[in-house]
């Protein structure tokens, strides 16, 4: 590739999630061959993807070593005014995010086609997902100093700030889901980790929710090349509600403390409202662009992950929110739009790839 972005990696996020979304469907309701098929054909393509990925983004973060991580701190109290324009963008995080990602989509969607307990697997789901949260932790470090020592105005303000809650919280889930099933003292480690991704993702997110408002105020929306990314802050809300619906059951099941059902239920009516609050947002720019015939670009991988997030959401409403049909109709109909956005874009990117 001439040019790479890490944004490609979206590509093996949007496909580990649509795996994970038909998996979650046909938990919901039956494993047919369709479904089995898909869920498996993602789970393949994000691993693949993955791993075509993975060169083009080390060599690209080797050519911005520089920029990135040999930012001054500013010690004497003024801003670093270096030449150059530093790495401020979380487009890098798009990487451990895809990581995470494959290992979560792998460790739900093995069990059921290998017909082994997945409690069994977790020793070594903790090996890997270590590694993930490491090398998330490290990046997302860099990127909150770079943007902290090195003064940006508003306008230039990079909405991809939406992908570093959505990689902490895609850490946080499998980590309180581990912790139930390590033995101590690793169930202890991985529940400590896990809430402190989500915390440190939630303030980050807050933060991001802030900027981005002030910005939209006084700027709108940003150019249509990184506009797309803005419609990451969706999958953040479906992870964070799955975060909370898996501590309650850790509480319930594993501390052996009642919760009622009916606040399961409340946690995801609130999460499937803001969601579809949030997808009606994304069908509008998507429109916007096959309207205004906005030229392709790698921040398209954005309009997956909305839809994704949308379906698995929907399934787990389902589930807890007395399997009303309606909630079936969301997801099944989320994941045709989804898988249907999700050829078209890789399409796409085909096709640029091989012009340049």
């Amino acid at each position: 590739m001439r040019r790479y972005t890490p944004l490609y990696y979206l590509s093996s996020l949007g496909a580990g999630g649509l795996a994970l979304a038909f998996w979650k469907f046909g938990d919901i309701t039956n494993f047919s061959p369709v479904v089995v098929f898909f869920e498996i054909f993602f789970w393949l393509l994000s691993i693949i993807l993955f791993f075509i990925n993975l060169p083009y983004w080390v060599r690209a973060l080797k050519e911005n070593y520089d920029r990135f991580f040999g930012i001054e701190i500013p010690v004497n109290g003024e801003p670093s005014n270096r030449i150059g324009n530093p790495v401020v963008s979380t487009g890098w995080m798009a990487m451990p995010a895809a990581l995470v990602m494959m290992l979560n989509s792998s460790f739900a969607i093995l069990p059921s086609i290998m017909k082994f307990p997945v409690k069994q697997a977790a020793p070594y789901g903790f090996i890997f997902w270590s590694v993930s949260f490491i090398i998330a932790v490290i990046l997302g470090g860099q990127i909150l100093l770079n943007t902290f020592t090195v003064t940006a105005s508003l306008k230039e303000f990079h909405f991809g700030l939406f992908l570093q809650p959505l990689v902490y919280g895609l850490h946080a889930i499998p980590a309180v889901s581990m912790s139930g099933m390590l033995p101590e003292p690793w169930a202890d480690i991985s529940l400590l980790l896990g809430l402190t991704s989500f915390g440190i993702g939630g303030v980050i997110g807050s933060l991001a929710l802030i900027f981005i408002f002030e910005r939209f105020m006084l700027y709108g929306l940003p150019e249509p090349g990184v506009a797309p990314t803005s419609l990451l802050i969706m999958p953040s809300i479906t992870v964070y509600t799955i975060f909370v619906l898996k501590t309650l059951h850790l509480i319930s099941h594993h501390f052996h403390v009642h919760i009622h059902h009916v606040w399961f239920m409340l946690v995801s009516l609130m999460g499937i409202g803001v969601m579809g609050a949030a997808a009606t947002l994304g069908l509008i720019v998507l429109f916007a662009y096959f309207k205004h015939h906005v030229p392709f670009g790698p921040s398209w991988w954005s309009f997956v992950c909305p839809f994704v997030a949308l379906s698995v959401l929907s399934s787990i409403t389902y589930q807890f929110a007395n399997k009303h049909g309606l909630f079936l109709f969301a997801s099944a109909s989320a994941l045709v739009v989804v898988t249907i956005i999700y050829f078209y874009v890789g399409i796409k990117t085909i096709i640029v790839l091989r012009q340049s």
